[in-house]
């Protein structure tokens, strides 16, 4: 992206919340208990590269567990670039799942590079919460003390911790004797107001965000005022407003991506973050996942197939269903 090879967008479609009674003889409010958004859209994620395009359609509802199904569910279709022939269509659901938990070791390398024995407390017993954990363990499993989970039901936190160290080997707790002072603070929930704590965001914290609307007011404010903000793409960030940095502007009657310079918050392409030796503290890493990562890791699942030799000037391929 930072040098203008990658680029890509998206478009939202998200029915007004009132419709849903019409669906469901229940209103968005009894379909949503607790702080949770109902999150009720259409996603088209559309990106190109040097040699592929991809576009990826999402659709989710948090009413979903209530009728048994995921939150969120997704297919991804791989294009040639020259002909735009479809090359191959993927179960998009684990594909996004496993990009986003590669946020995880991104945010060590990049914040945490020279620290080691670190104590993490992570927040949400999802999917996405599985793969921040296998990511971590992947790049990082030598460097962890411990891993605490932190879910609104604390049942749920157990449960998660506890097959997490199973299948990891990993100390991953429940978070319910999680200290106050931890490196890493991750959220990927779907909450709708703040849930973490005001004394665990410390003045040296690191704090990824992939969730909603977790973080409290003031660790923005002071973040902005005297640490480090980064995200995955500023304008991408700013365009879904849909977590705590943008939605402290945009109450505000502002936009992030107008005062981005102002506070120096960077993308994660951009050149000027290769050349930091030491970024400052605290530090919030908001990431609201790529277009075009979904692309590259369609194109790997596809040329790992063996499948890429298709002429470029050809005309038609027949689209190779992956399930992943």
């Amino acid at each position: 992206m930072g040098e203008g090879i990658a680029y890509g967008d998206k478009v939202v479609l998200q029915p007004h919340d009132d419709e849903l009674g019409m669906l469901l003889d229940r209103s968005a409010a009894e379909s949503c208990p607790g702080n949770q958004r109902l999150n009720w859209k259409l996603n088209a994620l559309v990106s190109a590269n040097a040699r592929y395009c991809a576009v990826k359609i999402v659709g989710s509802n948090a009413c979903n567990h209530a009728l048994g199904l995921p939150r969120s569910q997704s297919l991804l279709t791989l294009y040639d670039k020259l002909t735009m022939t479809p090359l191959a269509q993927f179960d998009g659901t684990a594909v996004s799942a496993r990009r986003t938990g590669a946020y995880a070791s991104m945010a060590v390398d990049l914040l945490l590079a020279h620290r080691e024995g670190l104590s993490i407390c992570l927040y949400g017993a999802g999917p996405i919460a599985d793969c921040v954990v296998d990511d971590l363990h992947a790049h990082h499993a030598r460097r962890i003390n411990r891993i605490h989970v932190c879910s609104r039901r604390p049942s749920s936190a157990q449960a998660f911790a506890a097959a997490a160290a199973a299948r990891t080997g990993m100390d991953v707790r429940s978070g319910d004797d999680a200290p106050g002072h931890v490196d890493l603070v991750i959220t990927a929930t779907n909450a709708g107001s703040p849930i973490v704590p005001v004394d665990r965001l410390h003045p040296d914290v690191v704090v990824l965000h992939l969730g909603g609307d977790e973080l409290p007011e003031s660790f923005i404010k002071h973040v902005l005022a005297r640490g480090t903000v980064v995200c995955d793409d500023v304008a991408s960030v700013c365009h879904r407003n849909s977590q705590s940095l943008p939605l402290y502007f945009s109450r505000q009657h502002l936009r992030l991506s107008d005062l981005s310079g102002l506070f120096k918050i960077c993308s994660l392409h951009d050149r000027t973050l290769r050349h930091c030796a030491e970024l400052a503290r605290p530090a919030l890493m908001t990431c609201v996942g790529l277009p075009v990562l979904d692309l590259y890791l369609a194109q790997w699942l596809y040329e790992q197939r063996g499948t890429s030799t298709c002429p470029a000037h050809a005309t038609a391929a027949p689209t190779a269903q992956v399930s992943v």
